[in-house]
């Protein structure tokens, strides 16, 4: 998976996804945004889904909807509405998004990196 990270004209951080996986940006963007505590448990939770440890996982966020079963992720919309307009111009509410459980954890860790500053 292909992706970038930038500050907006509010300095808040901005994620940007490959069109197949551009649901993830937005999630990053305006579901997890900078929750320093919410990143860290989740990306415990992706190590105990690697290390078999956990089969199965699921949640649920202001805008999306994760499920994380075997090795891949799912993110599907809680409700029918998008933070971007131009990001809903696109998007199906019908279809869920997924890519690989190692993508997701290595998208995280650089989200992580990027929203610390450093």
């Amino acid at each position: 998976m292909e992706f970038q990270f930038r500050k907006g004209i509010t300095g808040l951080p901005l994620a940007k996804c490959d069109l197949e996986c551009e649901a993830f940006g937005d999630w990053l963007s305006h579901d997890l945004g900078t929750d320093r505590a919410k990143i860290k448990d989740l990306l415990e939770i992706v190590e105990q889904l690697l290390n078999k440890r956990l089969a199965h996982y699921e949640l649920s966020g202001k805008e999306y909807y994760l499920t994380f079963e075997d090795d891949e992720v799912l993110l599907s919309l809680n409700n029918n509405q998008t933070t971007v307009d131009e990001f809903a111009e696109d998007y199906d509410p019908d279809e869920s998004t997924g890519c690989g459980l190692i993508d997701f954890k290595h998208l995280l860790e650089q989200w992580a990196i990027f929203t610390r500053g450093g």
